[in-house]
């Protein structure tokens, strides 16, 4: 008698727990697409134009940072590290996204169109670099198919008049090119029209793809040893062989937006995120402009002590 009915203070213990996560889920579900909608709302009544676009991002990113600032005195702690824009921004894709992604056509233009939609906001409110870790494959094979869809995403910011030119650097096809010019060249003026062009550095990375590099780095490293008795494997010689697109000088992201559900380096090496931060979101069909912003509000309030 009391086994059974142990059993059934169980069974319904279980049932409700797994009922309220699934009203919980729904819930925020709802919650963000009726936040989206007020927030798209009131973006039609602002937004006319490219231009006003870009300035209603830049304005948002502005609001936040004077948030932070304000806490940042209250707390007597006011440092200019949280309100930075991450220089290097990583974007960790869920795999259950990309699987249902490439169910049919639509599904991957819409996969392909908000995360060109991230990418955008971080190009305009001033990243330098973002390196996407693809955690299923399908966006590297078809990666020539993403490219032609940003540059038409990015076209209308361009064709307007405008002091300020986006553009993208690939590095996929770029192997071995170690330079740590890439940041400062990310901001060139032309001085004839004063024109800014501003460079996003881009790089898309597989789970393997460290992985196997790093066979390779340990078979070239052999190689070479037996010419060279003085040659380290070091950290120096394995970021020096690494392609430029999981590697280079200054790799490491400040922060990662982390789509997936589990807890993984996703692909990069350990060395690569010492310091970077991890931020684990959820919704990606639904991360709208708004989420985005709570996200560098999280990071911005974070403070990296360096083990002091």
């Amino acid at each position: 008698m009391y086994r059974i009915l142990g059993y059934l203070i169980y069974n319904i213990t279980f049932r409700l727990f797994v009922l309220i996560k699934i009203l919980n889920f729904y819930y925020q579900l709802i919650s963000y697409k009726i936040r989206n909608i007020i927030s798209q709302f009131f973006m039609y009544l602002y937004i006319k134009s490219p231009k006003d676009y870009i300035e209603f991002i830049n304005s948002s990113i502005i609001i936040n940072n004077n948030n932070n600032n304000n806490n940042n005195s209250k707390n007597h702690n006011n440092n200019d590290d949280n309100t930075k824009i991450p220089k290097h921004l990583a974007l960790i894709l869920n795999h259950k996204d990309q699987s249902k992604s490439i169910q049919s056509n639509q599904d991957t233009l819409s996969f392909y169109n908000k995360l060109s939609e991230i990418i955008i906001w971080s190009h305009i409110i001033g990243v330098n670099r973002i390196t996407i870790l693809d955690n299923h494959g399908s966006l590297k094979k078809n990666i020539s198919t993403f490219q032609n869809i940003l540059d038409n995403n990015i076209k209308p910011f361009n064709n307007f008049n405008n002091d300020i030119i986006y553009s993208f650097k690939w590095l996929n096809n770029n192997k071995n090119i170690n330079s740590d010019n890439d940041n400062n060249n990310n901001n060139d003026i032309n001085k004839n029209n004063k024109i800014k062009n501003r460079v996003l550095t881009l790089s898309v990375a597989t789970v393997d793809d460290g992985k196997q590099e790093l066979i390779n780095i340990t078979k070239k490293y052999i190689k070479q040893s037996k010419t060279n008795q003085n040659l380290e494997l070091n950290e120096s010689f394995v970021n020096s062989n690494l392609p430029n697109y999981i590697g280079g000088i200054n790799f490491e992201p400040e922060v990662a937006l982390d789509f997936s559900d589990k807890q993984l380096f996703s692909g990069f090496l350990p060395w690569h995120v010492k310091l970077t931060e991890f931020i684990k979101v959820d919704h990606f069909h639904q991360f709208y402009f708004e989420r985005y912003c709570q996200f560098l509000k999280r990071y911005g309030n974070i403070k990296k002590r360096c083990g002091k």
